[in-house]
């Protein structure tokens, strides 16, 4: 019985201090048996192959800074910045909707408000022609006025010298011719208003159809380019899904939906871009080519003129002698004719009709080449035809 106790006892005491001894001994590493962990390196996680959106952003914002700064005006110019695809496109751009520039400050720079200035060339030319008719007009009258004295004293003269016809043709001269010569000027200047205005509004009401074709054709060209551009960059997306290709999809989202080349980029193409080529003979214009063409147009049809050539300005009356010196120079050339004249008359009784006779075509022959001087002289040739009859009378 005591023997089994202790047996008992023993094997107790053994157990416990195994367990404590256990306990007791140190954690190394070489008693785990770990599995060696690979962890990705951040050259297995790069986003090198997916686009930002960032980036495409900017891309685009870049072009849109192009199309309203650039003064460039090179083929190169426009393609690089999409649209535009051949010098045949850029062509076209040039020559059928005014492109000069890439920018569009840098255009309207260049085309100083087409339409506004050619108002105003017409402006100057109506008010140049007008101010010319008006000062030939005042001076007309101004000559009218100054020699109407002398007229009625030649007139007199003539009628006191029985030569009736003689001094009713002076004051004709003196006093009708004026008031045909400023109705003259006059009509000439009503004409080339009126032959003007009539070309224009021709020539306006002739552009105004190819106008509207213009804007609705390229309307309805841009609603197909748009919706164009966006089916693709969808399409492209459900291709990218379909193949099971994140970064293929990403892209194709990204670029499409933001970037210079996609959605972003054809709209920037269409309004104030220099439009979209769709093939080698045909470019859809943007709103900015629509509106520059309707501009130039417009300004073009404007700058017709009429066949009525404007009012010249009127011959200098400084350059011209007067009237007064015309008949003093007349009056003295002629003083050895009257002395012959007088012994003539003297001598014979006839010669004093055949002197009125003379009067009578000089007379004649005085105011039709006043007429003729005055129209194609102005004042100058009236003045001197009067004048030169007047002392041809006041001699005889």
């Amino acid at each position: 019985m005591q023997i089994s106790i202790r047996s008992q006892l023993i094997a107790g005491t053994a157990a416990v201090v195994g367990a404590s001894a256990i306990a007791m001994t140190p954690v190394t590493q070489a008693n785990l048996a770990l599995p060696d962990l690979q962890l990705p390196s951040a050259a297995h996680v790069s986003l090198a192959g997916f686009d930002s959106p960032l980036s495409e952003l900017l891309g685009t914002v870049s072009n849109f800074n192009q199309w309203m700064l650039s003064a460039d005006n090179t083929t190169a110019g426009y393609t690089d910045l999409g649209g535009l695809v051949s010098a045949g496109g850029v062509t076209i751009a040039k020559a059928g909707y005014q492109f000069n520039a890439v920018g569009l400050l840098p255009q309207v720079i260049n085309d100083r408000l087409p339409i506004i200035t050619q108002l105003g060339y017409n402006g100057a030319a109506s008010l140049e022609s007008t101010m010319n008719a008006v000062t030939t007009m005042a001076l007309i009258a101004s000559e009218a006025v100054w020699n109407l004295p002398g007229a009625f004293v030649t007139a007199t003269q003539q009628a006191l010298s029985g030569d009736i016809p003689g001094a009713i043709a002076t004051l004709q001269n003196a006093i009708v011719t004026p008031f045909v010569d400023a109705a003259s000027v006059a009509l000439a200047s009503g004409s080339y208003m009126l032959d003007n205005a009539v070309a224009r509004g021709t020539a306006l009401l002739d552009a105004v159809p190819a106008l509207v074709n213009l804007v609705v054709q390229g309307s309805v060209g841009q609603a197909q380019v748009l919706a164009g551009s966006f089916s693709a960059v969808v399409q492209n997306v459900i291709t990218g899904i379909t193949n099971g290709n994140a970064e293929e999809t990403w892209n194709a989202a990204v670029d499409g939906f933001l970037g210079k080349n996609g959605v972003p980029g054809t709209i920037l193409n269409l309004t104030v871009g220099a439009g979209v080529q769709v093939d080698a003979a045909t470019v859809v214009p943007s709103v900015r080519g629509m509106i520059q063409a309707a501009v130039h147009g417009v300004a073009d049809a404007l700058s017709q003129t009429g066949s009525a050539p404007p009012v010249p300005p009127p011959a200098s009356a400084v350059q011209s002698p007067s009237a007064s010196a015309l008949r003093v120079a007349a009056v003295q050339e002629s003083s050895p004719a009257d002395e012959g004249g007088a012994g003539a008359s003297n001598g014979s009784p006839g010669s004093g009709n055949g002197a009125s006779a003379g009067d009578n075509s000089g007379g004649t022959h005085a105011k039709s080449e006043s007429t003729k001087s005055g129209a194609k002289h102005g004042v100058g040739g009236s003045k001197r035809a009067a004048a030169k009859a007047s002392a041809d009378k006041s001699a005889d």
